[in-house]
């Protein structure tokens, strides 16, 4: 009979091994701000879910005695109101398997990979896939005992790698690009000589901002390019297109990407006046950005419908470099919320602008974003600038 051969990305098979350690250790840690495990909240892991195309699989932790000796992990298949057990397992032999996927990886290399030592364990529990079902906001659900409710509830968590490069909050596209009408050019601007002799500075976007700016032009936002993406930023706060602008374009001009600190240019300068030059102690801006990440961190994307859903979200786990395992549940949300502003950036992604034609795209080019040139559509001018979060 031949092996399968599961291939996934470093994101999507520490997803999995996060499934596999916690119902192995039977046990998940909240974390504090510096990411160190806080000994006094624990919460006790007592099934793990995987979902398949066609079927579920429940991994469910059996202790008979305090010992890890005395740990069982059953695996089960749900398939058509059918609970079957397909395999059994004892906390020896699957903390093989987690070790043997912590090594795969780290180890790993390329956008997919295998990780050989895993095929037959994956193949004799009908495992598929690497990563959550794409149908599910959630990158794992499990059932845990909640000692403040003093009972068993299943929530849904996502997970944030370390064992790879810094892990996404809001994963970007062509939606996610940002569209200001440049005005108050000179009458005698040149368009293309513009985008030609800002391209080659390195910084070609900064470059371009810092050229309009010394020209007393003004970027003035406009509208998102996608209106799905417009939408979930208004359902989170009506405010937040507006605020991300102001963000995205000082992240550009300052060549500053710390979310942290983007917040606090917003609050000493309120381009919103929110304040109307009277500061006190709430921060309209930091409030507002911090919503929006937590909601990006529960799922929110720019393409699909958001509706803000709380019900079943627990939190997000973060897998260390080292392997292990914290959390950030949903209770401590303030920890959560600082937490998220402090160790968040916004990236630059691939412009897709054309070397050999500066201010074109480059229809070629693997990422086809375009955003980060001057344009003109009938008489006006217009500039791009893409949004993408990530993890420092």
């Amino acid at each position: 009979m031949e092996i399968m051969t599961v291939r996934a990305n470093k994101g999507e098979w520490t997803e999995l091994y996060v499934l596999f350690k916690l119902i192995t250790d039977g046990k998940l840690f909240q974390s504090d701000m510096n990411l160190e495990p806080d000994g006094e909240n624990i919460y006790q892991v007592m099934k793990s879910y995987k979902s398949e195309r066609e079927y579920q699989l429940e991994f469910e932790r059996e202790e008979s005695g305090e010992n890890q000796d005395q740990v069982k992990i059953h695996i089960f298949k749900v398939s058509n109101n059918q609970r079957n057990l397909l395999n059994s397992y004892t906390y020896q032999e699957l903390t093989k398997v987690v070790e043997d996927t912590l090594s795969g990886v780290k180890e790993g290399k390329g956008r997919s990979f295998p990780i050989p030592e895993l095929n037959s364990f994956l193949q004799n529990n009908q495992i598929e896939t690497a990563k959550a079902d794409s149908g599910t906001k959630s990158d794992i659900r499990l059932k845990i005992y909640d000692h403040r409710l003093a009972k068993d509830t299943d929530l849904g968590f996502s997970i944030k790698s370390l064992l790879g490069k810094d892990a996404t909050l809001l994963n970007t596209g062509a939606g996610n690009n940002f569209i200001y009408k440049v005005k108050n050019l000179p009458e005698n601007f040149d368009l293309q000589s513009f985008n030609s002799n800002t391209y080659k500075t390195g910084a070609k976007i900064t470059a371009r901002l810092e050229k309009i700016r010394d020209i007393a032009a003004d970027c003035c936002f406009q509208k998102i390019q996608s209106k799905q993406f417009y939408k979930n930023l208004k359902i989170i706060d009506g405010d937040l297109p507006e605020i991300l602008a102001h963000c995205l374009y000082l992240r550009y001009l300052n060549r500053e990407p710390s979310i942290e600190k983007l917040v606090e240019i917003l609050e000493d300068s309120d381009p919103l006046n929110f304040y109307e030059g009277e500061k006190g102690q709430q921060k309209f801006y930091e409030y507002k950005i911090k919503k929006f990440l937590v909601e990006s961190a529960m799922g929110m994307t720019s393409e699909a419908v958001w509706l803000g859903e709380y019900d079943s979200f627990g939190g997000v786990i973060v897998a260390k470099k080292d392997g292990s395992i914290v959390c950030f549940h949903i209770y401590d949300f303030n920890l959560l919320r600082n937490y998220l502003l402090k160790r968040t950036k916004l990236e630059q992604a691939a412009t897709g602008e054309d070397e050999n034609n500066p201010g074109y795209p480059d229809n070629n080019a693997k990422k086809k974003y375009f955003y980060g040139w001057l344009f003109k559509e009938a008489h006006d001018f217009f500039i791009k600038l893409n949004l993408q979060v990530r993890f420092k």
